[in-house]
């Protein structure tokens, strides 16, 4: 599919050009998750057969983030209401046991392996913002030239860290940014973590 809105690349491809994956592997903070992060599964689930959703569990800009266990709830609440085509993934704790970061690449390579596909077969979701990193990327060159990319524009413009920031602030939260199924806890980010 190739849309304004969702973008995707074939392993190796420079261009955009209609592709379907066997899995989209999704990875952030989800610090909280929001109504932008379901809008990205569901754009995933037209070009892919299943979305892994991955919450990180070390940040590579080593920034502080809400307990992992409630983060990968809060992601399993969320999956829900897309059926069983979209799973959490608490992989990164596993991974990231040593204390090392956790890189996209390696993420790839370890649900490649896992799921015994082939790496062409598995899509990384990103933002639009981080297309223009993607460069940045540890092993980036490695990284295009053996995974498909699913890269999904800004339909909404809200943050977890505005979320955070509101909710710090004793501001409300716009409807249109939240996940009813995880509402009731946000209350975490009124004290400091």
């Amino acid at each position: 599919m190739l849309s304004s809105s969702l973008q995707t690349f074939a392993a190796a491809s420079a261009q955009p050009t209609p592709q379907h994956f066997a899995m989209a592997i999704y990875g952030g903070a989800f610090d909280p998750p929001h109504a932008g992060h379901a809008s990205v599964i569901q754009r995933a689930l037209d070009v892919a057969d299943r979305v892994v959703v991955v919450p990180s569990y070390r940040h590579a800009d080593a920034k502080r983030m809400a307990d992992f266990a409630l983060r990968c709830t809060w992601v399993e609440r969320l999956a829900e209401r897309f059926g069983d085509r979209v799973v959490c993934s608490a992989v990164e704790r596993q991974l990231g046991a040593d204390g090392n970061v956790i890189y996209s690449y390696d993420l790839m390579n370890h649900i490649a392996q896992q799921h015994q596909l082939p790496a062409h077969c598995l899509a990384l979701v990103i933002g639009e913002d981080n297309l223009t990193r993607l460069t940045t990327f540890y092993r980036a060159a490695e990284l295009r030239e053996r995974f498909g990319l699913l890269v999904a524009n800004e339909e909404m413009t809200v943050h977890s860290s505005a979320i955070r920031a509101m909710i710090a602030a004793g501001q409300s939260i716009p409807d249109a940014w939240q996940l009813p199924e995880i509402q009731p806890d946000m209350t975490i980010y009124r004290r400091a973590m």
